[in-house]
């Protein structure tokens, strides 16, 4: 996980081109599939019975449990692999152990940039998809496989002090700026450090100046593998910003050995298109598409129904054909979007009282606190490839998604009934009599019988007894200026 650090535990290789690299040794083991999904795989325990008696409230935040829920599929055995691979193969060509690699390092920060005799052995691959579709979730999963940051200090027999960063993930700046993303990456470098003050450091007189200092933090550090996300951000770089940028990542991949992962949307694929050189490269380990769920396809039925068994409503749903196709209609095969239709229908079911989640009540809770979704929604129902290629544009920002989201469980109308049923525990005191010639009667709302009246009525301080007995209103005594002392 991010900023996770081990010192170096070597193990020994059976692929030849692996053994002897302490980079590659240092790396967990590579693992079957079957290990790889039980790893991947995020299941918060099942909804304790006991939990279903506790207040409303407090059901609420036991919910977002279904945040956390990561549910493997094949495409991520597949990424698993792929992931391996990569970062191994770039290991290859950078062995600390090799004289080629240290002349190399010393040739960075040198006048003769980039030794000849260096071989990179770095690729890249992409992963693209729909917004929402699990692509961050994915990748995310597989780099918690590997700890981020290994310390080494003998390898051998020998001294060999070396801090090794195994991957660093970076979001391409909304602007698509090189400078922004400069700034991202000695952020990044200095939290896989533990180093908040890292990025002090280094200050660069141009882009240039900034481009040569990442070069060489990321040589010295040996970073195994670069995940760049959000890469359709660099439609919005202003003229030559997107091709300097694609080139630094390819330079970075021949020149320095590191290899690249790109991920975003199914938009930035154009991104490559317009550069044949930079798509051939970009393409090289191959591309992997998260594409959306079809209703019928197994993988969706199984997330749904491992989804669909954390409840905290107190009468629990089976999950009937018409939720099944109920939760389809409205979320489309779009992963991120079930989860949200599922978490506001149970805090809905629970707010308003149903305590229970019903196919009228998804489709409900989907025509009111996910309307902002419709534009986007529609475009996938449609089928049409014109109107599904606008899917992205449809989609509201993080911000608007994130007000969606808002702990409000019930609408308007519902939430003014709850103020409605609260009442003042005690009543407002009655307005002061006006001044008559009439006798000043005793209070309504004390009720004697007649011989205890009698024997109060003796008493020096009738007033102090009927209130030391409890008859007559402490509240009212208080503050009508009937009874009030002076």
């Amino acid at each position: 996980m991010k900023g996770a650090q081990t010192f170096a535990n070597y193990s020994k290789q059976d692929i030849r081109e692996y053994a002897g690299n302490p980079l590659i040794e240092a790396l967990p083991p590579i693992l079957s599939e079957v290990t790889a999904m039980d790893l991947i795989s995020n299941f918060p325990q099942p909804v304790d019975p006991n939990e279903l008696n506790l207040e409303s409230a407090t059901r609420l935040h036991c919910i977002d449990r279904l945040k956390t829920v990561v549910q493997p599929f094949l495409l991520h055995l597949e990424l698993e692999a792929q992931f391996s691979l990569l970062i191994r193969r770039g290991y290859v060509g950078r062995n600390p152990t090799s004289a080629s690699t240290v002349r190399h390092l010393h040739s960075l920060s040198g006048a003769q940039r980039y030794h000849d005799a260096f071989k990179s052995t770095a690729e890249t691959f992409t992963v693209v998809g729909l917004s929402g579709i699990g692509k961050s979730t994915a990748l995310h999963a597989i780099l918690s496989l590997y700890p981020q940051t290994i310390r080494h200090e003998r390898y051998e027999g020998k001294q060999f002090v070396q801090t090794q960063i195994t991957w660093l993930k970076l979001d391409c700046p909304r602007d698509g700026s090189l400078a922004g993303f400069c700034q991202q990456f000695f952020y990044a470098v200095g939290e896989a450090l533990g180093d908040k003050d890292y990025h002090k450091r280094y200050r660069h007189r141009n882009i240039n100046d900034a481009l040569q200092q990442m070069e060489q933090v990321a040589s010295t550090f040996y970073i195994g593998a670069l995940l760049i996300d959000e890469l359709q951000n660099l439609h919005l770089a202003k003229t030559g910003g997107k091709e300097s940028m694609l080139n630094f990542f390819l330079h970075l991949v021949n020149n320095i050995g590191i290899p690249v992962v790109f991920s975003g949307t199914n938009s930035m694929i154009s991104l490559f298109s317009e550069v044949m050189r930079t798509a051939r490269r970009v393409c090289g380990s191959g591309t992997l598409e998260f594409k959306r769920f079809e209703k019928d396809d197994d993988e969706w039925q199984i997330l749904v129904e491992n989804l669909w068994s954390y409840q905290w409503c107190k009468q629990t749903t089976a999950l009937t054909d018409e939720i099944f196709d109920t939760l389809y209609e409205h979320t489309q095969g779009v992963t991120d979007f079930l989860v949200k239709l599922l978490v506001l229908s149970q805090r809905y079911a629970i707010q308003s009282g149903s305590e229970c989640v019903s196919a009228d009540i998804i489709e409900k809770v989907s025509n009111s606190k996910m309307q902002i979704l419709r534009p986007a929604l529609s475009a996938l129902r449609s089928r049409d490839p014109k109107r599904m290629r606008q899917f992205e544009d449809l989609l509201p920002l993080e911000e608007q998604l994130n007000d969606m989201m808002a702990l409000d469980g019930l609408c308007r109308a519902d939430r003014l009934t709850l103020l409605r049923s609260v009442v003042p525990r005690v009543s407002p005191a009655a307005p002061p009599p006006v001044a008559t010639e009439k006798t000043p009667q005793v209070p309504a709302a004390v009720a004697v019988d007649v011989s205890a009246a009698k024997a109060l009525s003796e008493n020096d301080n009738p007033i102090g007894a009927l209130q030391a007995a409890g008859w007559l209103n402490n509240d009212l005594f208080e503050f009508s200026p009937m009874y009030r002392k002076e």
